[in-house]
């Protein structure tokens, strides 16, 4: 059978733009959609969960001193500091200072737009080659750092359990169910991870994938690439990362974990909640499973619904449980926002006054 006619670039190009037009005009969907649902979910939902109207949450703010909130952001600043541990250790010759403006910039892009996690890392990577690290040492910081956060958020129901159970605690039924989840897929995953990192055979399997799909779709550019051969030496190289790093990986990770549980007893205390540690970081095992729900930016509404109700469950007052969430987050997802977003912006301004200093002609010598 002879071949079909070569679609020519002009006529490409040509199907191609009406093409491109219908994928970013669908992508404004998705996130006016999405932005939409977490508003929804925010406005109408979390009052519903906490049975107080928004004027009986809004009251509870008046507790709060200047001081106080002073103290709370500079909790919530160390814990990004103290974060930067595991950041650095997951990328060699990363500085603290980098370290947190990749945290904060990368954040600020991914609690603006749904399933924003992409687009921070795409971020992320563009401010690392700048930075002259390459592209396969930020591939292994961005998967092992990946991999310690989803360790983190799997395991903290089980010990919010435990916790529960020491302190003869009833502990509600989805988060014994999110615990016995949680245990199960850290399980897996942990197994899963040792098999990646210790075995050839898993990596070269998606490589071959790759090279399979890369044929089929005739992708002209990538013809040349062998991702079977690459991704069992990235691999390797992983591995032998994880073998030099994984202790302060996993301090840093536990560490920053810790200072977030702190900052939300730190909310509902100040607050005037009535809630023992054991109950508050059984609310922060909710943040952490309920913020894998990207279906939202930075899962706002399911997130301070999860927590509301957990807080209001184990007996804090409604109102109270509700403004102690929207403080908490406004902190760990709010501030994130203008804070990464205003070092952004410094920092391409530097950026570009030094490629304009690097360009002009120098003086010749007299």
């Amino acid at each position: 059978m002879a071949p079909g006619p070569a679609v020519r670039p002009a006529a490409r190009d040509a199907l191609h733009g009406p093409v491109a037009a219908h994928r970013d005009w669908w992508r404004v969907v998705e996130a006016i959609a999405s932005i939409a649902l977490g508003a929804a979910l925010l406005v109408w939902g979390l009052p519903l969960v906490a049975g107080e109207d928004w004027s009986a949450i809004g009251a509870v703010f008046s507790e709060l001193t200047p001081w106080q909130v002073l103290v709370l952001g500079l909790v919530w600043q160390f814990g990004l500091w103290i974060h930067t541990i595991a950041l650095c250790a997951a990328l060699p010759g990363l500085s603290s200072p980098r370290a947190w403006f990749l945290n904060q910039t990368g954040s600020a892009v991914s609690n603006i737009l749904p399933l924003g996690g992409a687009a921070g890392t795409v971020l992320n990577y563009s401010t690392a080659r700048v930075w002259g690290f390459s592209t396969s040492a930020f591939l292994r910081w961005a998967v092992a750092t990946n991999i310690w956060d989803t360790l983190g958020k799997l395991i903290v129901p089980a010990l919010a359990v435990l916790w529960l159970v020491a302190a003869d605690a009833t502990s509600p039924d989805a988060l014994v169910s999110a615990a016995v989840a949680g245990v199960v897929t850290l399980g897996l995953l942990v197994a899963l991870t040792w098999f990646m990192l210790h075995r050839d055979v898993g990596m070269n399997l998606i490589g071959r994938l790759l090279d399979t799909l890369v044929r089929s779709l005739h992708l002209r550019r990538l013809r040349e690439e062998h991702f079977a051969d690459d991704a069992v030496g990235f691999r390797r190289e992983l591995a032998d990362l994880v073998a030099h790093a994984w202790g302060r990986l996993t301090v840093g990770k536990a560490a920053y974990a810790a200072s977030q549980a702190f900052l939300l007893w730190l909310c509902v205390t100040w607050l005037g909640g009535d809630a023992s540690p054991p109950v508050v970081f059984a609310a922060f095992a909710a943040e952490r499973v309920l913020s894998l729900a990207v279906i939202t930016p930075g899962a706002t509404g399911v997130v301070e619904i999860g927590m509301t109700g957990t807080l209001v469950w184990f007996g804090v007052d409604p109102a109270t449980a509700a403004a102690s969430v929207l403080l908490y987050r406004a902190f760990i997802i709010g501030l994130e926002i203008p804070v990464g977003g205003t070092a952004l912006l410094w920092w391409l301004i530097r950026t570009r006054r030094s490629r304009r200093r690097a360009k002009a002609p120098t003086a010749p010598a007299r």
